[in-house]
């Protein structure tokens, strides 16, 4: 039997703009990004540009008043189009006082014939809590975060309005190492709009256009100039590439001088590693392993991948030697550069 794929709220606010939207609009969820997206979607939609100033009303918890909504949505548009009052809230509380008179007053706007659009904007959450009767009135948008297919459209859309051109590779890598699609991770689009500027701007002043520059770009962006350097020098730790292990350690040692936290860093990754190793034996999958350990997914298949060549010998040995150099730096009896150095030079 074939089962309908369900539509996200995303894809049906973009296809509900063929047949038209109603009259009363709630967005809501925990894609803030994409709220905002959508008022001014509807703002460009049905109002002139030169007369947006004044058929656009904008409300918040603190600027609303039964009277300031009434007096916006029984105006009439100025000079023709529609008129839109949006209402951005941190909680409905300032709503609850006039549930009689806005039941009225809205239900008189959901004739197609009225030219005033109210948009309610939930900031933040996903909880619409108004009066029942009322909430029945609107259409309601929840927007979630965005799964694979749509972020990555997302992203060619951005670049697309920046006039820059980001390779499908470089941008995959940019969602994997962001962690947007894990399902506990904070990262939002409004971090991912604000990186992808940062990254824009250097690719551009750089002038780069390779591959491999753009991603290493995309690493010192989202995860940090430190932290990316970090993950390089782990993932050749796993290679056993002493020389580059070093050169990298070198370029590290400048910027972060808290070799206790290195170390601690590199201890998890191997540990991790071992816990992929014995997951993979008991015929755990990759996708279920970075759940069971509660880390990030792209990091997990990372890792997997870096190690495949290591037996769990291998990397329970590398481990041994990284808490013996922990114990070491811990207890002051060498340098802790020399103790480290040491560490790369013996993996």
């Amino acid at each position: 039997m074939y089962y309908a794929k369900r539509m996200t709220d995303y894809e049906r606010f973009i296809n509900d703009a063929k047949k038209g939207y109603s009259n009363l609009l709630i967005f809501c969820g925990k894609e803030p990004y994409l709220s905002a997206w959508a008022t001014e979607r509807i703002a460009k939609l049905y109002l002139n540009p030169a007369t947006r100033l004044m058929n656009l009303t904008e409300l918040d918890d603190f600027s609303y008043s039964l009277s300031e909504l009434k007096q916006s949505m029984e105006a009439l548009p100025l000079m023709g189009g529609r008129r839109v009052t949006v209402i951005n809230l941190s909680d409905a509380a300032c709503l609850k006082n006039d549930n009689d008179s806005i039941l009225k007053l809205l239900t008189n706007c959901t004739d197609a014939e009225n030219d005033n659009i109210l948009i309610l904007n939930f900031l933040s959450t996903d909880k619409v809590d108004i009066n029942t009767k009322i909430k029945k009135l609107f259409t309601i948008y929840e927007f979630k975060k965005l799964k694979d297919n749509d972020l990555f459209r997302f992203i060619h859309r951005q670049l697309k309005q920046k006039k820059i051109f980001i390779d499908d590779r470089s941008i995959r890598h940019l969602i994997n190492v962001s962690g947007y699609l894990e399902r506990e991770s904070d990262y939002d689009l409004r971090k991912l709009t604000s990186d992808l500027d940062k990254i824009v701007s250097y690719v551009n002043q750089m002038e780069i256009t390779d591959s491999e520059e753009i991603q290493a770009a995309i690493d010192s962006v989202v995860l940090g100039y430190k932290e990316s350097y970090v993950f390089s020098l782990i993932d050749n730790i796993f290679n056993k590439n002493i020389g580059k292990s070093i050169e990298i350690f070198n370029n590290i040692y400048p910027l972060e001088k808290d070799l206790n936290r290195l170390i601690a860093l590199i201890i998890s990754s191997l540990e991790i590693a071992l816990s992929i190793k014995q997951l993979e034996r008991d015929g755990v999958d990759i996708a279920e392993a970075v759940k069971i350990l509660g880390v990030n997914k792209f990091r997990g298949e990372t890792i997997k991948r870096n190690t495949v060549r290591l037996s769990e010998y291998d990397i329970k040995s590398m481990l041994m030697r990284a808490y013996k150099i922990e114990k070491y730096q811990r207890q002051g009896l060498f340098d802790d550069k020399t103790s480290f150095e040491y560490f790369l030079a013996t993996i």
